[in-house]
């Protein structure tokens, strides 16, 4: 079967439109959050970037921070890593291995997903932790977000 000029752009074009659009890749948008009961205010970008790597232990208006994160598998989590801490997630996690082990510092509580992130911050007047932007609702305070 011979295909006509017209026909063979079509085609083409088709193939072209279908593998573009299996191959877009949906960025979300993190968001650092407190309990809502929380003295603090909004964080800076340096400001994160140091509490998630363990380089400070507190923020304005918390002089003391529990931090939570997400599971290895959530998809939010290597977001998080290049957004806050500009590090891929291979090189986060194997920063807080050398942290782990010097002893310097004990890396976030891992929770399973946004939900459980919102549970583990809505409990823990002292939590800090990151969401998918797309799950905020009123149970949290947000203090950042990273497009």
């Amino acid at each position: 079967m011979k295909l006509s000029k017209t026909s063979l752009h079509t085609l083409s074009a088709a193939l072209l439109f279908g593998t573009l659009s299996v191959s877009t890749v949906v960025v979300a948008e993190v968001a650092i959050i407190a309990n809502t009961g929380s003295g603090a205010s909004e964080l800076d970008a340096g400001t994160a970037k140091k509490l998630f790597l363990g380089k400070v232990k507190s923020i304005p208006g918390m002089s003391g921070v529990s931090l939570v994160g997400q599971a290895d598998g959530s998809p939010i989590k290597a977001e998080f890593a290049k957004k806050i801490t500009n590090k891929g997630l291979d090189k986060y996690k194997a920063y807080w291995s050398k942290r782990i082990f010097s002893g310097k510092s004990v890396p976030p509580t891992e929770v399973s997903g946004d939900a459980e992130v919102k549970a583990y911050v809505g409990k823990h007047a002292d939590a800090v932790g990151y969401i998918d932007a797309a799950s905020i609702d009123d149970s949290v305070k947000v203090l950042m977000r990273a497009p």
